[in-house]
């Protein structure tokens, strides 16, 4: 692993740990870093294939929810999707980088493909409460679907008290497609900082 990236690995844990920031961890790295200077990059959408919600499998979990209830999650999933392309490109961009939604992967020499295996909705109770959670494993590959890089994030959002005065962004919380929403911003943000500290020599 380049120094570099070792440093920015480092950093981003001890901030996780100290609860600034989601934890990231490298599961493989490309070595030499073959993306010094790139500028472009296209991005798929979240894939959800094999997703598990806390326990169960997604279509378990879904079995057992109402036809508004199911609408109502599938509608989260691509706020999800959304939120963390749309925090992504913006973070990238204010480093430099080009990251577009595309729908033709060959477009661009490397892709962002982003994975979400796992989700938590957490939730509110006065006795008790859990905050959501959403595992995100991102890859980097060629064109033709060679993973370069691979890097797995992870992310979790407390419910804000609902007795309590809120803000419109708390409030949004109080759902678990609100704490989604948030997780999926959280770890867009650390994504595009993981692409900035590949990109720069």
């Amino acid at each position: 692993m380049h120094r570099r990236s070792f440093i920015a690995v480092a950093l981003v844990g001890i901030a996780a740990l100290a609860g600034c920031g989601p934890r990231w961890r490298v599961v493989t790295q490309a070595n030499p870093d073959p993306f010094v200077g790139q500028r472009y990059f296209a991005l798929t959408p979240i894939d959800y294939v094999g997703l598990r919600i806390v326990d169960e499998p997604e279509d378990m979990y879904l079995a057992k929810k109402d036809a508004d209830e199911q609408r109502s999650f599938m509608q989260d999933k691509q706020s999800v999707n959304e939120e963390f392309a749309k925090t992504l490109i913006s973070h990238a961009k204010e480093q430099g980088i080009d990251v577009a939604e595309v729908s033709d992967p060959a477009s661009s020499p490397y892709v962002i493909r982003p994975y979400v295996a796992y989700m938590n909705p957490g939730f509110y109770a006065v006795a008790s409460s859990a905050p959501s959670q959403i595992m995100l494993t991102l890859r980097i590959t060629t064109a033709d679907g060679k993973v370069l890089d691979e890097v797995q994030f992870s992310s979790r959002t407390a419910s804000p008290n609902p007795s309590t005065a809120l803000s419109r962004a708390d409030s949004d919380k109080l759902s678990s497609g609100g704490r989604w929403r948030e997780d999926a911003r959280i770890i867009g943000e650390a994504a595009a900082g993981y692409l900035a500290s590949r990109v720069s020599p």
